[in-house]
């Protein structure tokens, strides 16, 4: 004989099994519909954000670009000492705020070229054309510059490689030291592997990595306050390396220097 007991237990315990499943589809429910809105929320407001900060640029750079030009056709030697000291500030504040406004144009167009093109790129020419972009302190600091390319082509985007080149080649003339001439060493081979090694070395005043190491590629960072700098170099060296499937990483010592080794995956 079936006990009615029983059955109402049975009947309550597949009455609350139903009712906890039926809560649980609810939270997972309103769970998703939360996750969906905010990735919709946070997908317009990067979308804002991107073309708030072309407008910006886009509007900024002719402006400030004539206003540098008409600095530069100043008649310097009709001003006083004092309108002197002006002029140099003003051109000074210029030029910071197009450096800035080039490296927000850089960001924006990383964040957003998703078709980066890749072609064999002479390593020996880019660096060339950079080096021809610092000849006034190359002479001046007696900077020494030594290369060695055993791999010359690289596979890497083209406006990347002189991007990267170029950061690391300013940084390097930035924070050199003031006890001895600045020696640079950049190379290129092959690993184990079968990748592409770019060596990046200076002599120069090196990073405290014990205090900075978690800090060195991070966006606005900077570790030397005496040298004027916007802090967005190396993060926008790392983001192009990134980007292509590389690596960046670096190994420095306080009045020793820095060296930058960049890992470059060949497709071959």
């Amino acid at each position: 004989m079936t006990n009615p007991l029983n059955k109402n237990i049975i009947k309550n315990a597949d009455i609350s099994a139903l009712a906890a499943n039926f809560r649980e589809y609810i939270a997972r429910n309103k769970a998703e519909e939360e996750r969906e809105q905010l990735i919709e929320d946070l997908t317009s407001r990067n979308q804002d954000l991107s073309q708030f900060a072309y407008i910006t640029s886009h509007n900024l750079r002719a402006p400030l670009s004539n206003l540098i030009g008409l600095i530069d056709i100043l008649n310097y030697d009709l001003l006083d000492e004092y309108n002197k000291t002006i002029v140099d500030m003003f051109k000074d504040s210029a030029l910071k705020l197009n450096e800035t406004i080039y490296d927000l144009t850089q960001m924006l167009s990383i964040k957003s070229n998703k078709n980066i093109s890749i072609e064999n790129v002479s390593v020996a020419r880019i660096f060339k054309k950079v080096c021809n972009s610092f000849t006034k302190q190359i002479h001046t600091m007696g900077i020494s510059i030594h290369t060695d390319f055993q791999c010359e082509m690289i596979p890497f985007n083209k406006s990347y490689l002189e991007s990267v080149l170029m950061n690391l080649m300013s940084n390097a003339v930035k924070y050199c030291s003031e006890n001895r001439p600045l020696k640079i060493e950049v190379s290129t081979k092959l690993d184990r592997n079968g990748d592409i090694i770019l060596t990046f070395s200076d002599n120069g005043m090196g990073i405290d990595l014990i205090k900075h190491k978690d800090r060195i590629f991070g966006l606005n960072e900077r570790f030397h306050s005496h040298v004027n700098g916007s802090g967005v170099g190396l993060f926008i060296t790392k983001t192009q390396i990134n980007s292509l499937g590389g690596d960046i990483t670096v190994k420095s010592e306080v009045d020793k220097g820095s060296t930058f080794t960049v890992t470059i995956k060949n497709p071959c």
